[in-house]
């Protein structure tokens, strides 16, 4: 099991400001996709557990571009996934949902907790429970607004829109205080990945990344 710096995964997500969400099937594709996505500067690749194969592409990832970004686990909801995640070399466990064993599986084993939320007692609960960050999902009913409003009681947490997130509304979110965005199919989907290349793929990307350093985007 790789021992984890939980500071510096926190450092390549909060960095690179977009968790980019692989699932389904890529037809073995996901390392070419990653090293576009590496080089448009995104800092964190989701491998999700009900892709095919996700362990051994998380391992593969992890192998090849633990260097170059941090690669984690998403649809993680048992503790027993947890260490299978983190015996393949995951970094960051990524849940569609608030589960105080898997939060604490994921922090006794060194690596860095997302799971997600969409209440403030939810989040407040999953803090307590040793979250790192929390995703916010889904993200489309909540929107810019419900981040703004949490920021009021909870200053400086670390939250994760994800869920229906293009480039222009996560521009909206980071000028709300979003810490990073997680994305999927509006970054890696068929329109960005199906071709024969992937200069589409690398387009899109950057149209991310170039909100880094957007006016009026805080990072927290």
């Amino acid at each position: 099991m790789l021992r984890v710096d939980m500071a510096r995964e926190l450092e390549m997500i909060g960095q690179g400001r977009v968790v980019a969400i692989l699932r389904g099937s890529f037809g073995g594709r996901e390392m070419e996709i990653v090293e576009v996505l590496a080089g448009a500067g995104i800092g964190a690749v989701e491998v999700t557990l009900n892709s095919p194969g996700a362990l051994r592409t998380i391992a593969a990832l992890a192998a090849h571009f633990g260097n170059r970004l941090t690669v984690g686990a998403g649809t993680v909801l048992t503790a027993e996934e947890v260490e299978r995640v983190a015996d393949a070399g995951g970094r960051f466990i990524v849940s569609p949902n608030r589960d105080a064993a898997v939060i604490a599986r994921t922090r006794e084993l060194g690596l860095v907790s997302l799971p997600g939320c969409f209440t403030p007692s939810e989040i407040v609960e999953a803090l307590q429970a040793g979250a790192d960050a929390i995703k916010l999902f889904p993200a489309q009913p909540l929107g810019p607004q419900f981040l703004r409003a949490i920021h009021g009681p909870l200053p400086g947490t670390r939250l994760v829109p994800t869920g229906g997130v293009t480039p222009e509304r996560a521009r909206e979110y980071f000028e709300a205080g979003a810490w990073a965005v997680g994305v999927g199919s509006e970054l890696l989907g068929q329109d960005y990945t199906g071709g024969d290349n992937l200069d589409p793929l690398d387009r899109r990307a950057r149209q991310y990344t170039a909100l880094q350093s957007s006016e009026g985007a805080e990072r927290r």
